[in-house]
C-alpha cells in the first residue's frame, strides 16, 4: 500500500459528496461509517469503539479491529463478528484495484438472545454476563435498512471515483501546496502556480498576474517565447486584462472558432484553448491565472473547476506568504524606529563577513551612540527620550546610502554596516552623520521641550579577514566608540 493510495482514499472519503453520503447513512440507520485503507490504516477521525468490539478484538474476532482486512467484495456485504452482530463493509476501488473500505460501527440485525451470546462467550472465552451486557448496548437495525443505505453510499462512492482524473488533479494541487509551506517565497509560489496550471490543463503556456495595492501588476510567465505559434504571453495578457476588469472567469474551449480570438482579439493564428480565472480573496481581486493549451478542450467546465481550485489555493498561499513576510519583518525590525534590530544585525553581519571574505572586497562598520542621553531622559522623561531616538534615527538615515545597512543596536546605540567600503569611506559616512545631527536639534513645543542640541560619538573599523570574526570586528568598532566618548565625545575614532 503506497502513501499515494492512502492519501487518495483520504481525499475520496473527505469529498463533499461522500461526507454528505456518510451523514445520510448515519441519519437513516443510526450507525456511523469509518474508513480504513487496504493495509489497515484508519482514516481519521475513525469510529468510536464499543464495549462489544473491544471484547472481541482481544481474540481477533471483530472485523473493525483487523489490522489487515480480508479481500473486498465488489458490492457492500455484511460481516458478522458473532451471533446477529456485525458490520457492513463498502468497498472502495480505483481502476479495479481496492484501496480501502468504508466499515460501519457494530449493529445487530435482530435483538441478541442470551443462548447465542452464551455460546459465543464460551468459544472466546469471555464471561457470558459481560458479553451479554456489551451486546445489549449494540443498536438493532433491520438488515434491509442497513443494506439499502449501504448500496446508496456505494453508488455515490463509485460516482466520485469515476471522476478520478479530476480528483487526482485536485489532489496534486493540494499536495503540491502542502509541500512548499516550509520553504515559501514569491518566486517558488509563482513558479509552482504556473507549472501546476500547465500540468492540470495540459497547457503549453501560463501567465500569472498579481495586482498590487500600489504600482503596476506583476506578471510571471511560463511557456514559449514569440515564434511561429504567435505571442502566447501577449494573448494571455490580453485575455487576463478582460478578466481583471470583469472579475469573472473566461473559457475559450476552441480558439480557432471563437469570436474572442478570431475577431475581438484579432488572433486568427491561435489554435487550442484558453482558460482564465480571477484570483479572489473574498471581494478583493488579487490577480488572474491564465492557461493556454495547444488543443481544444473537451471539458471546459472541468478545466475551469480545476483552475479555480488552483487559484483558491494560490490566494491562500499568497496570504500565508504575506503574513510570513510581515511576521519576519516585525521580528527583524525595531518597533520604535522602524530600523532593523539587533537580531537582524547579527544575522546580516555574518552574511556580509562571508561575502567580504569570498570577494576580497572591503567591509567597514560604524557604531554610533548618542552623547548625554541620560540627561534628556532625566529632564523630560522617557516618552520624550523615545522621540529623540526616533529623531536621531531619521537624521542618520538621511545620510546613509541605500547600500549601507542601518540598525538600531539597542537603547541609544546604532550601527551602520558599510559593504564595499574601506576605513576612509566609513569615516566620511560617520562624519556626515555627526554633522547632520549637530545641525538638527530636537524640539517639541507641545511637550514643552526647547531645542536640544544633540551630538553623537562614533567608532569605525574595517574588517580584517585574516584575524577577524563577527565578535572581534564589532568589539574593535565598539572600543573605538569608547575612545571617542573618553576623549571628548562628538567625534569619530577610526582605526
Amino acid at each position: 500500500m503506497t502513501e499515494t493510495s492512502t492519501v487518495r482514499l483520504s481525499y475520496i472519503v473527505n469529498h463533499d459528496v461522500i461526507r454528505a453520503a456518510l451523514q445520510n447513512f448515519s441519519a437513516r440507520t443510526g450507525i456511523a461509517l469509518g474508513a480504513d485503507a487496504a493495509d489497515g490504516y484508519q482514516i481519521p477521525p475513525g469510529l468510536p469503539q464499543s464495549d462489544f468490539c473491544l471484547l472481541l478484538q482481544n481474540f481477533g474476532r471483530c472485523e473493525l479491529g483487523r489490522k489487515t482486512p480480508g479481500p473486498l467484495a465488489d458490492e457492500p456485504q455484511l460481516l458478522f463478528d458473532g451471533g446477529p452482530i456485525g458490520h457492513v463493509v463498502i468497498p472502495i476501488r480505483v481502476d479495479g484495484t481496492p484501496i480501502g473500505r468504508l466499515i460501519s460501527g457494530p449493529f445487530a440485525v435482530r435483538p441478541p438472545e442470551f443462548p447465542v451470546i452464551y455460546e459465543l462467550a464460551r468459544s472466546l472465552p469471555v464471561h457470558p454476563d459481560n458479553l451479554m451486557k456489551a451486546a445489549a448496548e449494540v443498536p438493532v437495525v433491520a438488515q434491509s435498512v442497513i443494506m439499502d443505505a449501504a448500496h446508496l453510499v456505494h453508488t455515490l462512492v463509485k460516482h466520485v471515483v469515476s471522476s478520478n482524473y479530476r480528483h487526482q488533479s485536485e489532489l496534486t494541487v493540494l499536495r503540491s501546496f502542502d509541500s512548499i509551506m516550509t520553504n515559501l517565497s514569491y518566486e517558488v509560489l509563482s513558479d509552482m502556480i504556473l507549472n501546476l496550471g500547465r500540468r492540470l490543463l495540459n497547457g503549453e503556456a501560463s501567465l500569472l498576474v498579481l495586482v498590487a495595492s500600489q504600482g503596476d501588476p506583476q506578471e510571471a510567465y511560463s511557456g514559449p517565447e514569440p515564434d511561429g505559434v504567435g505571442d502566447l504571453k501577449k494573448l494571455l495578457a490580453e485575455m487576463s486584462d478582460f478578466v481583471l476588469q470583469s472579475r469573472r472567469p473566461l473559457s475559450v474551449p476552441d480558439a480557432a472558432s471563437s469570436p474572442w480570438t478570431q475577431h475581438l482579439l484579432g488572433r486568427k493564428d491561435v489554435q487550442g484553448s484558453v482558460t482564465v480565472t480571477p484570483l479572489l480573496q473574498q471581494d478583493q481581486l488579487r490577480g488572474t491565472l491564465a492557461i493556454y493549451s495547444p488543443v481544444p478542450t473537451q471539458d471546459p467546465e472541468s478545466d475551469l473547476h480545476l483552475l479555480s481550485m488552483l487559484a483558491a489555493q494560490a490566494v491562500n498561499s499568497l496570504l500565508m506568504l504575506e503574513r510570513l513576510v510581515t511576521s519576519e519583518e516585525q521580528a527583524l525590525t525595531d518597533s520604535l524606529t522602524g530600523l532593523y534590530n539587533y537580531r537582524f544585525f547579527q544575522e546580516h553581519l555574518q552574511r556580509e563577513l562571508s561575502r567580504a571574505s569570498r570577494s576580497k572586497a572591503p567591509l567597514s562598520l560604524i557604531v554610533l551612540d548618542l552623547d548625554n542621553f541620560k540627561v534628556i531622559n532625566d529632564a523630560f522623561g522617557h516618552p520624550v527620550g523615545d522621540r529623540v531616538i526616533q529623531h536621531l534615527a531619521e537624521c542618520i538615515e538621511r545620510h546613509t546610502r541605500k547600500a549601507n545597512v542601518l540598525v538600531r543596536y539597542g537603547g541609544d546605540e546604532f550601527c551602520i554596516i558599510v559593504p564595499e567600503g574601506d576605513l576612509e569611506t566609513a569615516r566620511n559616512v560617520a562624519e556626515r552623520v555627526l554633522t547632520e545631527i549637530r545641525n538638527s536639534p530636537y524640539a517639541d513645543e507641545r511637550y514643552g521641550v526647547p531645542p536640544q542640541y544633540l551630538t553623537v560619538s562614533a567608532g569605525v573599523t574595517q574588517y580584517r579577514p585574516e584575524e577577524d570574526n563577527a565578535f572581534s570586528f564589532f568589539k574593535r568598532a565598539d572600543e573605538n566608540l569608547l575612545i571617542a566618548k573618553r576623549t571628548g565625545k562628538d567625534r569619530v575614532v577610526a582605526q
